[in-house]
């Protein structure tokens, strides 16, 4: 494969690589690639924690948010990273969903 770069694309990959944080022009270009194909990933999940979310307000799954709740909330994520435990609730991220 070979790609083309307009003029300015092709003098910061050639400045980036210079720089020394790529050994050479295709690492920069296959991290670059990595990070959309994560970036896809990442806003495909968050489509499918809206929809889910969506179909349990519209089958009437819904709990209010009081005070209480948001402070228990609070507590439950303070006290997970204090013991370095992942954030795991699927309410806001899918089952099947990978980190």
């Amino acid at each position: 494969m070979h790609v083309r770069f307009a003029d300015v694309d092709e003098n910061f990959i050639k400045t980036e690589v210079q720089g020394g944080f790529y050994t050479n022009e295709t690492e920069l270009v296959r991290d670059a690639v990595r990070r959309m194909r994560e970036e896809k990933e990442r806003a495909r999940r968050f489509q499918e924690a809206i929809a889910k979310g969506i179909r349990a307000v519209e089958r009437g799954e819904t709990v209010a948010l009081t005070p209480d709740l948001l402070q228990e909330i609070k507590q439950d994520a303070i006290r997970k990273a204090r013991n370095g435990e992942p954030y795991s609730s699927t309410d806001a991220i899918p089952e099947n969903a990978q980190a």
